[in-house]
């Protein structure tokens, strides 16, 4: 429904960015050139950002900037190809340039937004591609963030819960395009109150007042607003990039990674800062057992219990033996689970959450683990115990059916599993060293410099 209302703009505004101040501090931060896609739905904020990037931009006595925009049509609603093309009408009026991509197929009974979320950053991503985007730029808001924070908030409570550091002004998708949040800093009236005073209209979306979203529910609860404060949001933000550069330190001072597969922390890296330690096992645990998410608070307790006993012990925990041994500890992968993975010819495939597999061959291959064998896991793994050696030479991939001439056609790449999909600025550093332990895995620089938020 399209809304042209009035919006009034409270005082207590003034102690955020307007729209354009934000607009403007973004662009002034930005590595140029750059290619900007800007995601907009047609809602508000999206409308928004749209308008006052425009503004500033063409305001600008410099350039080296092109913006695109576009919308992902999620057909979950009778309405969503009309606002496609209502918004498609405002990029033309606006001469910008436009692209939409439709979410195609059956849609999930259950985890509909998680669902239309992933399509969404799969569809924004190809059309990324499709003109050579430097970066994607999306409408969050100071709103979107306390209602990001109240929702973590009461999942988790402790000081450990790093969510509280909410969204990132900067995300890194699949490796490769860097997602970017302007407005993070600037609340939805005053965006309204810009878009009322050009007497421009934006679309409310109706799911915006589904009580069945979780979101829902906090903004209209009001939980939003509960003990939740900017400086409250950066004194985490801070406190959860210095912890990630801490645990990066730490792994770059003594971790031995073999083959992406076995880790090893000498006594020494145990006796540090107990924080620092924890964050980097539980880093650790994600990348080895191939998960996003690193292990719960009880399950994490478990890992530390074992690393303080310092004698010999063995905890498995998300996939992950973690086996300590007097003079350190050893983590790898559980040989169990081990579910072969087919890929096609020309395609390209994940087994077990924690390689890529690239097919470049004209036919099917399976990838499976490794058999161990006593010798060749002495050679693989020299100086390690050979129960320990055999073990990690099974969580190896190997090519089960194939063409020998094919071989020389398939790769494999480590996939960094915290990290990979999602990756935020927080823990850019973290992310970055233990792509140093996997050679050729790299990740595209910031396209923008980073703003200090004050505390």
């Amino acid at each position: 429904m399209l809304n042209r209302r009035t919006v009034v703009v409270s005082a207590a505004a003034s102690s955020f960015l307007s729209p354009h101040d934000a607009a403007r501090d973004f662009l002034n931060r930005l590595q140029r050139p750059a290619r900007l896609l800007i995601a907009i739905s047609g809602g508000s904020d999206s409308s928004g950002l749209l308008s006052v990037l425009l503004d500033c931009h063409r305001g600008e006595s410099g350039g080296n900037i092109s913006l695109f925009a576009a919308t992902v049509d999620h057909g979950l609603r009778p309405e969503s190809a009309q606002e496609a093309r209502a918004v498609a009408e405002l990029c033309r009026s606006l001469n910008v340039p436009h692209l939409v991509r439709r979410w195609e197929g059956s849609k999930p009974a259950t985890g509909v937004s998680a669902a239309a979320r992933e399509a969404r950053y799969r569809l924004l991503m190809e059309m990324a591609d499709e003109v050579g985007a430097t970066a994607i730029v999306t409408g969050h808001t100071w709103d979107d963030q306390r209602e990001t924070v109240a929702m973590r908030a009461a999942r988790r409570d402790g000081d450990e819960n790093l969510g509280l550091a909410g969204m990132a002004e900067a995300v890194l998708l699949d490796r490769r395009r860097w997602l970017l949040r302007p407005f993070l800093a600037t609340q939805r009236a005053d965006i309204r109150a810009a878009l009322s005073a050009k007497g421009m209209a934006w679309i409310d979306d109706p799911s915006n007042l589904d009580t069945h979203y979780e979101r829902i529910r906090v903004r209209q609860g009001g939980r939003q607003e509960a003990g939740v404060e900017p400086a409250d949001i950066a004194r985490v933000a801070e406190r959860r990039t210095r912890l990630s550069g801490q645990a990066a330190q730490l792994l770059r001072d003594h971790l031995t990674l073999q083959h992406c597969v076995l880790a090893y922390l000498p006594a020494a890296a145990l006796q540090g800062e107990p924080d620092v330690r924890r964050h980097a096992l539980a880093t650790l645990a994600s990348f080895l057992g191939g998960r996003a998410h690193a292990p719960g608070t009880e399950s994490m307790d478990r890992i530390v219990s074992v690393v303080d006993d310092a004698v010999p012990g063995r905890v498995t925990v998300g996939r992950v033996i973690f086996d300590r041994r007097r003079e350190g500890i050893y983590l790898q992968r559980e040989c169990r689970g081990l579910a072969p993975a087919h890929v096609a010819p020309g395609t390209e495939g994940l087994w077990d959450g924690r390689y890529r597999v690239v097919n470049g061959s004209d036919q099917e291959v399976v990838i499976g683990p490794t058999p161990p064998e006593r010798e060749k896991a002495q050679a693989l793994f020299a100086d390690v115990p050979l129960s320990i050696a055999m073990r990690a030479m099974t969580v190896m991939p190997l090519i089960l059916t194939r063409a020998a001439e094919n071989v020389a056609n398939i790769r494999f790449y480590p996939v960094v599993a915290p990290f990979d999909r999602f990756l935020s600025q927080f823990d850019l550093d973290l992310a970055r060293q233990l792509a140093v332990f996997c050679e050729g895995h790299l990740y595209p620089p910031l396209p923008i410099k980073l703003s200090v938020r004050k505390s």
